[in-house]
């Protein structure tokens, strides 16, 4: 059995080509496998794995396969309906397919028209590994298919995974012998749980290098972190809210390790301004956390806590663990929202101080979501009760929304007016976002009563209908790793029913007759005993 760990994707995930790019792949974990080569790298969503076949020259072949088959529940034995097999068919090579297994060698028919939230595509040109036109497939395994969640702070995910590759001439390969007949020595892939930091050097700080992703170069004096495009994410005049991780300086700490440091202590101060932080007195923070140890193929659990004295044990920087050189993980959901400042000391083992920068990181914190109320749905100025079923006037009329989007801490987002009716339709109606309000002090509050569209114009809906009216609000907060994270809404239901369109004739004045063109006017009661005879010419 082999074991290898997937990488995180680069800042943005492969795109979909069937080939396999060092531009796209160059990150990827690689494995040996029958003619070819294995890659995997993934991202919170995502497990892409590029089969590169480099053995497999000359022309495309329809005829190729694969057969990747997965222990869903990673217990070494087959479990009917539960276990998968993906793979492809010969008249689709660009469609995946999720098979069951039923036993050993032995798994569920399926339809040729089967959807699955998986993707592959086969490709046959050079890649990365050869400059020779080759067979190449790439598969992006949606999660959800193989039964994973991404969670940072929980051990790795692993996906135990047999492959058969088939190609042109007859070759059949197998890893490891006879995967789909015996689940006991299956291949793992270890997924990665975040991202590795690579933020550049110039915004990482000298100590506390990053918050989550964000490097704290990139955290202004008040507390708030800006970045720009292209990055994991790109957080504008953010606070900070939820758990948050303080990764340390790896050169620091490497240096620090190397000169005797073993010990460190982490001093806090709080305040409701920058000014009443700096002016108050750091002491002590005291939380506990866990972090996972790679230890071989192991993630192996470890919690981390202050002694009597306040100190917490300095992990070696070179011993590898999912949130690597991960300083403190602060729990915020008891702290009051403001500023909050942080210093770290570190010190040897018998207690005595170690030389070190000395960096004071300061966050904004808010983690209250925004008041969101959807206050009225209004009809001809009046409110319309919840359910109601409202019978418009004309074509022409419609409706509009009475709301409140307001966060008192100034650190609104996005507002959002939308409704959403028949089949899956959504439509906007109204929005707003903190771009236009932004300002050097960060403060856009949203509004406590707004009313949309203005009047006097209303929305008009498409069509007689039940209508879904919400609102939403987000506030411009980060926990380090998502942005953003914080949000609110509120909805209300209603029914319009539009007007029928009413043909009225036109009418008619006086006694005229309409006659089709050519004939004559019809003669008139008493005409004809009057008209007189007319000779016919003769023939």
């Amino acid at each position: 059995m082999t074991t290898i760990r997937s990488t995180w994707t680069l800042s943005s995930p492969p795109p979909l080509t069937g080939l396999l790019p060092a531009s796209d792949w160059s990150g990827a974990v690689q494995m040996a496998v029958p003619n070819g080569t294995l890659l995997a790298q993934n991202d919170a969503t995502h497990l892409y794995v590029g089969l590169d076949i480099t053995a497999e020259t000359g022309v495309a072949n329809t005829n190729d396969y694969f057969w990747f088959v997965v222990d869903i529940n990673n217990n070494g034995v087959i479990d009917a309906y539960r276990d998968k097999l993906f793979s492809i068919l010969p008249t689709n090579q660009n469609r995946l397919y999720m098979f069951y297994m039923l036993g050993p060698n032995t798994d569920t028919p399926v339809s040729p028209t089967q959807v699955i939230p998986s993707k592959l595509l086969s490709g046959f040109g050079p890649s990365m590994l050869s400059a020779t036109n080759h067979r190449q497939w790439q598969l992006s395994f949606d999660l959800t298919d193989l039964g994973i969640t991404i969670d940072p702070l929980s051990p790795a995910p692993v996906v135990n995974f047999g492959l058969r590759i088939g190609t042109l001439g007859g070759f059949v390969g197998e890893t490891p012998p006879n995967p789909l007949g015996n689940f006991a020595d299956l291949h793992s892939i270890v997924l990665s749980t975040m991202p590795a930091i690579v933020v550049p050097p110039g915004s990482l700080g000298p100590v506390i290098a990053a918050v989550g992703l964000i490097g704290t170069g990139d955290i202004a004096a008040d507390g708030y972190c800006t970045i720009t495009p292209p990055y994991y994410l790109n957080p504008t005049a953010a606070a900070f809210c939820g758990t948050l991780n303080l990764i340390g300086n790896v050169a620091t700490l490497t240096s620090l390790w190397a000169a005797g440091a073993r010990k460190y202590k982490v001093l806090h101060r709080y305040g409701a301004t920058v000014a009443a932080a700096n002016a108050a007195t750091f002491s002590p923070i005291l939380q506990a956390w866990a972090n996972f140890e790679i230890v071989g193929t192991i993630d192996v659990w470890q919690s981390f806590g202050p002694d009597p004295s306040g100190f917490y044990t300095f992990v070696n920087p070179a011993l590898p663990y999912t949130i690597q050189n991960l300083l403190f993980q602060w729990t915020t959901s008891a702290e009051p929202d403001g500023v909050h400042q942080f210093e770290i000391n570190f010190f040897n083992a018998a207690n005595v101080a170690m030389p070190v920068t000395v960096q004071v990181l300061t966050l904004k914190l808010d983690n209250q979501p925004p008041i969101v109320k959807l206050l009225n749905v209004l009809h001809a100025g009046t409110p319309v009760s919840p359910c109601a079923i409202v019978t418009l006037a004309s074509i022409t009329d419609g409706v509009q929304l009475q709301y409140e989007a307001y966060d008192s801490e100034g650190d609104l987002y996005s507002l959002a007016l939308t409704t959403s009716y028949g089949a899956g339709v959504t439509s906007s109606i109204y929005s707003d976002s903190y771009p236009a309000h932004a300002s050097p002090s960060h403060i856009w509050q949203g509004v406590t009563s707004d009313t949309r569209p203005v009047s006097p114009a209303v929305w008009v809906p498409p069509y007689t209908c039940a209508y879904l009216f919400e609102i939403t609000a987000w506030t411009r907060t980060t926990n380090g790793y998502s942005y953003p994270v914080v949000y609110a809404q509120d909805f209300q239901t209603v029914t319009l029913i539009k007007p029928a369109i009413i043909f009225k004739p036109i009418p008619i004045s006086g006694p005229s007759h309409l006659a089709a063109a050519g004939f004559e006017k019809l003669p008139e009661t008493g005409d004809l005993a009057n008209m007189k005879a007319k000779a016919l010419p003769a023939k």
